[in-house]
């Protein structure tokens, strides 16, 4: 089986790791935090530590060894107005062309797209002036303007799990805003399976990918759902801002990887 290079072992990448674990790829994993190395060993990831900001050539070396696939799990600094994202994927890319890697994967994100009243495919040019989204955007470009490359984006909606569950924020914040706009969210499951997919298809020019759950008609119908099943009472409702909608199609996977969304 391949071996795949996860750069960035946060939640999602630790997760990720885990599940292509089993799947019987063999992992390495990065940290920026000398402390979490024993953590991604004792889970049966071979630890590298990695800085794309302030690239160490030993470890960057080390890490992408014998590596056949490279997915980036590293999250922009949210409000950041410079480049240091598009800085530290740039940084990266000497080092996957000495090493022969030609298939990356990046996690990113549905922010990229700016709210439009038409339901958003992966065709859609209209991206958000938001400077975190710019940030992602601009890393993607990145990549997908590298020739050498084979990349393969997949654009993330609001990350939830098991362990992750953004209705205790609202519950915490004591009122939820927008309750009738569009949600875009996609539980952990569909992430990893569709993600395993893909590793198992290969693919051989460069895509995009949105990952959103068809499950939920609006941002209260899924709050809703996720407050009964902790136990949870939802706070008050605000109201709609309809100038941010934004719906997102996550389709395209499906028809690429023959998989469906699960049900939370």
């Amino acid at each position: 089986m391949k071996t795949i290079g996860i750069l960035g072992c946060g939640w999602l990448g630790l997760h990720l790791s885990q599940y292509l674990l089993n799947k019987g790829y063999s992992i390495k994993g990065s940290t920026t935090s000398e402390a979490k190395l024993p953590e991604l060993q004792a889970a049966g990831i071979t630890p590298y530590l990695v800085n794309l900001q302030e690239v160490k050539e030993d470890q960057i070396h080390s890490f992408l060894t014998d590596v056949d696939v490279v997915i980036l799990t590293i999250p922009p600094i949210r409000g950041e107005e410079s480049d240091l994202y598009q800085q530290s994927f740039a940084r990266l890319l000497p080092y996957l062309n000495q090493h022969g890697i030609q298939n990356v994967i990046m996690m990113s994100s549905v922010s990229v797209y700016a709210p439009q009243e038409h339901e958003v495919t992966e065709e859609s040019s209209a991206y958000s002036n938001d400077p975190t989204s710019k940030q992602i955007l601009a890393a993607e470009q990145v990549l997908l303007q590298t020739s050498e490359l084979t990349t393969c984006i997949l654009r993330l909606g609001g990350l939830f799990g098991p362990d992750r569950k953004p209705v205790r924020y609202i519950v915490n914040r004591g009122i939820l805003e927008n309750p009738e706009l569009p949600v875009n969210m996609i539980h952990l499951r569909d992430i990893l399976q569709f993600t395993a997919a893909l590793l198992d298809q290969g693919f051989s020019a460069n895509e995009v990918f949105n990952l959103v759950s068809p499950q939920y008609s609006n941002r209260l119908d899924y709050y809703t759902q996720e407050a009964e099943e902790l136990g949870l009472t939802l706070p008050p409702l605000g109201q709609n801002d309809w100038t941010t909608f934004r719906k997102i199609a996550g389709t395209k996977i499906v028809k690429q990887t023959g998989l469906d969304y699960q049900k939370a």
